[in-house]
């Protein structure tokens, strides 16, 4: 299962200081939490101050909180990710707190993956003759090169958080 500090990577999550629309963010905290029926859970809780009101966070952060990323856990297994609908609380003084439950669940992506690279196979839609390609090999390859992907994309931002962090 991917951790929380993956999950807010991978949701890509603003860090303290950062700009969201009229809103610049105070805090944000991702942590792991029980979840249900075969996800892991997360608990997400920013803190925003600006101009909007209640109203304006919800649209600013529904967008954020509507992404539906795909991961890897360190044991290389894809999980799908996403947010519940978040709760926004006015703080006083232009200030907001936003909480929402986060969760990742395990999925199929291989099979299904192999399972287009055949109907399009099936369909004529290849250069190459049906049936001449290793289409499992393309697969793992791709899954290879997408999982290096994703960790590079989250070490970066790790780094971000981090430096954020020390200040």
């Amino acid at each position: 299962m991917p951790f929380a500090k993956k999950f807010r990577a991978m949701m890509e999550f603003p860090l303290a200081g950062d700009t969201l629309c009229t809103f610049t963010v105070e805090s944000v905290e991702v942590r792991d939490v029980a979840g249900d029926f075969g996800q892991h859970g997360y608990s997400v809780h920013m803190v925003l101050k600006g101009l909007g009101g209640q109203q304006g966070v919800r649209r600013t952060v529904g967008a954020l909180l509507g992404a539906r990323p795909v991961t890897f856990s360190s044991y290389g297994n894809p999980y799908q990710l996403w947010c519940g609908r978040p709760e926004v609380e006015s703080l006083g003084d232009k200030r907001y707190s936003v909480t929402a439950r986060g969760a990742g669940v395990p999925i199929a992506l291989e099979e299904a993956l192999l399972r287009f690279l055949h109907e399009l196979d099936s369909e004529g839609l290849f250069c190459e003759q049906p049936g001449e390609m290793d289409l499992p090999r393309i697969v793992a390859s791709y899954l290879d090169r997408y999982r290096d992907d994703i960790q590079r994309s989250v070490s970066r931002y790790s780094g971000k958080l981090a430096r954020v962090e020390r200040q």
